[in-house]
Parts: C-alpha cells; sequence; structure tokens
C-alpha cells in the first residue's frame, strides 16, 4: 500500500476535509455550475477547471446546485471592482477564510497586493490546487488571530472581504473582530453575508443538506433588519448598503424574492450582503 506522500504524489487534488474547511468546496462547486448556465452571473472557469480535477462527491455531498454562492461572489466581486477604481494608487484587497475562492483570477488579476486569510489548512490547500502569483500573499491564522493585522498592510486603507465566514463564529466574537478591523483600518471598506437566527439554530441542530453531508455549527444569525442597529453599535464602521440575497438579482431568485417581502419571512429566512465603511476619523487611527 502506498504511503500518504505517494498518495499525495500519485493524486494531487484528493482532499481529506471535514468540518468548517470542507465548506470551503460548497460554493466552489456552486460557482463551477455555474459556468454551465448561459445567464450566468460569474465568468469563473478556474472553478469549473477544479471541480474536474478534485476527487471529491460534490453532487453526493451538496446536492443539486444552489443560486446563492454565485450571487455573494457576484456582488462581492461588483464591491471590490468600484473599490479598485476609486483608488488613486495600487490598493489592498484582504480576504478572511478564502478556502477556494478565486476571486482574484476572476477580477483579472488585478495590481493589488492581495491577502489571503485563513487556517493552516485551507491555507495548505490554495497553495496546492491553485496558481501561485506574486501579488497573492498567504497568512495562515484564524481571522479571530489579531496577527493577521500585522501581516498585511494597513496603507492604503483595504477593501476586506469576509463572505462566508462570520456565521461560523460567535456574536460577540463578530463583534469584537468589527471593532479591531474599524481601529486598525480606517477609511477601509467591508463585505460580509449573514444567515437568519433560525437557519443558525437549524445547523447547530444538525442541518441535513444532504442524506450524505450535514453543515457544521453557524452559531451567528441576525436577522436582516437588525443589522443597521448591530453595525451602528461598533465604534468607527457605517453602513453602506444592505442587501437580501434575493434583491441582486431577482430573476434568478423569482420564488425567494417574492418571499423576500413578506415581512415575516424576510426576517425568519432573508440572509443578508452587506458594505460597510470604516470612518477615517480623529481617535480611529491604526496601531
Amino acid at each position: 500500500m502506498a504511503d500518504d506522500s505517494e498518495q499525495t504524489r500519485e493524486d494531487p487534488a484528493r482532499l481529506s476535509l471535514s468540518g468548517v474547511p470542507e465548506t470551503m468546496l460548497w460554493p466552489l462547486w456552486n460557482r463551477a455550475a455555474e459556468m454551465r448556465r448561459q445567464d450566468r452571473l460569474i465568468e469563473d472557469p478556474m472553478a469549473a477547471g477544479l471541480v474536474a480535477r478534485i476527487t471529491y462527491d460534490f453532487a453526493g455531498r451538496f446536492g443539486r446546485p444552489s443560486v446563492f454562492h454565485p450571487i455573494r461572489a457576484r456582488v462581492s466581486d461588483d464591491l471590490i471592482r468600484a473599490f479598485l477604481l476609486r483608488q488613486p494608487h495600487k490598493a489592498s484587497v484582504v480576504v478572511l477564510g478564502e478556502g477556494l475562492e478565486t476571486q482574484f483570477w476572476r477580477l483579472g488579476a488585478p495590481d493589488v497586493t492581495w491577502s489571503s486569510v485563513d487556517l493552516p489548512e485551507a491555507i495548505a490547500v490554495r497553495q496546492r490546487l491553485l496558481p501561485h502569483h506574486p501579488a497573492v500573499h498567504h497568512v495562515a491564522c484564524s481571522a479571530l488571530d489579531p496577527a493577521w493585522m500585522d501581516a498585511v498592510p494597513a496603507v492604503p486603507a483595504p477593501f476586506i472581504s469576509a463572505a462566508g465566514l462570520l456565521m461560523y463564529f460567535q456574536d460577540e466574537e463578530v463583534r469584537t473582530l468589527l471593532a479591531r478591523i474599524a481601529t486598525r483600518f480606517p477609511g477601509g471598506e467591508i463585505f460580509f453575508d449573514t444567515i437568519t437566527p433560525p437557519i443558525s439554530r437549524r445547523t447547530q441542530r444538525g442541518w441535513q443538506i444532504t442524506r450524505h453531508y450535514t453543515a457544521p455549527p453557524m452559531p451567528w444569525g441576525i436577522a436582516i433588519d437588525a443589522l443597521p442597529g448591530f453595525v451602528g453599535a461598533i465604534p468607527g464602521i457605517e453602513l453602506l448598503s444592505v442587501q437580501s440575497y434575493a434583491d441582486p438579482f431577482p430573476q434568478r431568485t423569482r420564488l425567494y424574492s417574492l418571499l423576500s417581502r413578506i415581512g415575516p419571512l424576510r426576517r425568519r429566512f432573508a440572509g443578508g450582503l452587506v458594505h460597510l465603511r470604516i470612518k477615517d476619523a480623529p481617535g480611529n487611527r491604526a496601531g
């Protein structure tokens, strides 16, 4: 029998992941599936190539593809593109919990400093499967560890994405993380998405996505209508926009869009897409 090193050489795309690290494959599957559609929201041939290369039962684990991850990817792409256009000099982007996101290449490998922050296991997978690029720097630590803030540039003020991440933390951890970011990166912007409390509770009871896959617990849920108050209670940041997943492309989410207009259902099921600005004001300086 071949040892582990021999198996890795024979099949570099065979992955053994579980828990939260395995979730990096879920949005990858949905982004790759989006490439088969004529009305696709993103151009992500790299995701399709990765799904073809990786030895993993994507359909058996995650079921039929969903549009929600492509919607999140498109919204995030558009926000970062707009941010980069506003920068007079070389910009900085930080992606927390990046997993196997291929956003840097979807954006055309822009002239930026791109910092990918994730757990060591996830960074190892990125380095193994994604191409090397001199603009992309990997930081192997939890987003909750302030060490990553010392490893990425504070100037120029970065765009920080935490797509698909914050729901795995506790409420107080989310508040603390956002407050630290506001202190360290004045003038920057933040994007993240949310799930609702009922969905959070469902994951903590064991949400079986398919017969073969149970989503890991996601402790942080917040109703979309509660987001302005939540953001307003954190010093140094202001809310630029909050959308439900139904809002950006209603033609792709017709039933969900209709249900999201009904107040009680919106509060119960509508996840949020949140865009923040970090205030650049006295007393809110990097340090």
